[in-house]
């Protein structure tokens, strides 16, 4: 035992210095230009002191992308992996071990009922849901993508509109368990 104390001893502070480097060297840009398709003007960025970032949009569009793009950067990894709870889709990256979890989401289907609204919400709404999704999937292929894809070796696919309204549902459900109280 006391070998096994001593290694671990020392390669646990080698690997916390090793998957601290490959973290920061996957942090998102946040100071410059980029030249990103799908926006219809400029668009400024400013991130204050703490790292909130301020949008600056002459659009609604433009305004929205600009917000995935943002929120994609900062919570990609919370993002991808909450879509893929509530798609019933976290043994796809995580293993046999997530399958009861898998199979209670898809049970309970609002991952499908998402779907179906897409073609309820109003052309408008819908519109900037889009741009939004768009932002995201383009963040997602530029990068770059967080330390968590690369240690599961996975690629998140682009984001879609059925993605944000099914988090929604997720969330909604989640704060309303009080309901009987």
């Amino acid at each position: 035992m006391p070998a096994l104390s001593a290694l671990s001893r020392t390669l646990a502070p080698l690997m916390g210095a090793g998957l601290g480097l490959l973290s920061r060297r996957r942090l998102p840009r946040q100071a410059g230009r980029l030249s990103l398709a799908g926006l219809q003007a400029p668009v400024e960025i400013i991130r204050d002191s703490w790292g909130v970032p301020h949008i600056y949009a002459t659009n609604n569009h433009d305004l929205m992308f600009a917000q995935g793009f943002v929120h994609a950067q900062d919570r990609l990894w919370q993002m991808d992996f909450n879509r893929r709870l509530v798609s019933g889709r976290l043994a796809e990256v995580l293993g046999a071990v997530a399958l009861p979890v898998d199979r209670w989401m898809r049970t309970i289907g609002m991952r499908r009922a998402a779907e179906q609204d897409v073609a309820l919400i109003s052309a408008g709404t819908r519109d900037e849901l889009e741009a939004y999704a768009a932002g995201v999937s383009a963040y997602i292929a530029q990068g770059p993508l967080p330390v968590e894809c690369a240690l599961l070796r996975y690629q998140p696919e682009p984001w879609m509109v059925a993605d944000t309204l099914s988090w929604i549902k997720m969330m909604s459900w989640s704060l309303s368990v009080n309901w009987e109280t």
